[in-house]
């Protein structure tokens, strides 16, 4: 009999001979209960999306009696066994090196059934890509800072143990209901990126790939479909520009054009793209390179050494790129500058309030010899 439980009251249901994924109501409490497909221990409940040969569901770990998101891989794809090895290797590799509060943990990779499954916590609260700027305004400058701190000591200890996460979009920073800042993802990011190194796409410039953001993606990614660690570096300072400016540094009428826009050196193909946007035809020789603005510019109150080291993470070289370890340094340098002030000022008030200056009387001047 194949049962399923409800979030809401916890009752359980006989669901034999309904389709699996299908959306139930609860008679007890009217929650809605999503029918499971059943892999063993792992029950999968939601299907949310499918990239790069993985398919992924929301869905509950009986194993560990918690809420997960699972990641399986089609075992109906060409080269299958090469595609499993590579997922594997990856997974091991992650799981082993990769843990730290800051970063979302793989907690499991299993073969169950014929399929292998990789599980992380489903995290509660919500990730950068709900901010909407023309809807919500800008941010407060504080809380991008600590946003952005915290999620570059995750990708610092990542790049410590030489691992890098390919796709850093807003999408993939996740606050959770406590304010813990994650970074998510890195299992299907590697994974798409190396999925595209065996099946020869990183020798094509990136064209619309929906798996990449065309807004965050380094210009090396962009020209030649590979990057290293300061790939993520690029796509983070795009990040935080967005942040705390509510524009992207680099845009155009339609993705490609906003692809092309951060390349500065073109390459001819023989291949034209065509923007369906407008009736001219467009290469990437025809995209011109315009050099974002300051974030101070769009936003005054920006102290100037963020502003700078934003710049510096946009660089169009990667080698003039600084590190995660020196983006720290420059985020604990600007938040104890802050907090040395506010303790002067705040020193500097009490002293105002409850202290009382000794003035002599003028009588007492002539007594003086």
């Amino acid at each position: 009999m194949s049962q399923a439980i409800c979030r809401g009251c916890g009752g359980v249901f006989d669901t034999t001979g309904i389709e699996p994924f299908t959306i139930c109501e609860c008679f007890d409490c009217s929650k809605e209960i999503a029918v499971p497909f059943e892999l063993d221990y792992l029950l999968l409940e939601k299907p949310i999306g499918s990239k790069s040969f993985i398919n992924i569901f929301e869905g509950f770990d009986r194993s560990s009696d918690s809420l997960v998101i699972i990641m399986v891989l089609d075992n109906e794809i060409p080269d299958y066994e090469k595609f499993l090895k590579m997922a594997k290797e990856e997974a091991r590799a992650l799981a082993a090196d990769l843990k730290n509060p800051n970063i979302a943990p793989l907690l499991s990779f299993d073969e169950i059934l014929g399929n292998f499954c990789i599980t992380f916590p489903l995290i509660d609260g919500y990730s950068l890509s709900d901010y909407s700027p023309k809807e919500q305004g800008l941010l407060d400058f504080e809380a991008v800072i600590d946003v952005m701190q915290a999620g570059a000591l995750g990708m610092a200890v990542a790049h410590n143990k030489k691992i890098v996460h390919h796709n850093i979009v807003p999408d993939n920073i996740r606050i959770d209901g406590r304010g813990n800042i994650r970074m998510t993802n890195f299992f299907l990011s590697r994974f798409i990126y190396n999925a595209d190194q065996m099946t020869n796409k990183a020798s094509e410039v990136i064209k619309c790939d929906p798996a990449v953001s065309p807004y965050f993606i380094s210009p090396e990614k962009a020209e030649s479909g590979i990057e290293d660690q300061r790939g993520d570096v690029f796509s983070f300072g795009v990040t935080m520009y967005y942040m705390l400016t509510g524009e992207y540094p680099f845009a155009g009428k339609s993705e490609i054009e906003t692809v092309y826009s951060r390349v500065r050196k073109k390459v001819k193909k023989e291949n034209e793209v065509f923007n369906t946007s407008s009736t001219r035809i467009m290469t990437p020789d025809s995209v011109e390179y315009v050099p974002p603005k300051h974030p101070k510019q769009i936003r005054n109150e920006i102290p100037d050494a963020i502003s700078s080291l934003v710049m510096d993470m946009l660089s169009y070289l990667p080698i003039k790129r600084p590190k995660f370890t020196e983006i720290l340094a420059v985020f604990n340098r600007m938040i104890a500058d802050q907090y040395k002030k506010d303790t002067v000022v705040a020193a500097q008030q009490i002293m105002v309030t409850t202290q009382t200056r000794a003035i002599p009387k003028m009588g007492n001047l002539g007594k003086l010899t």
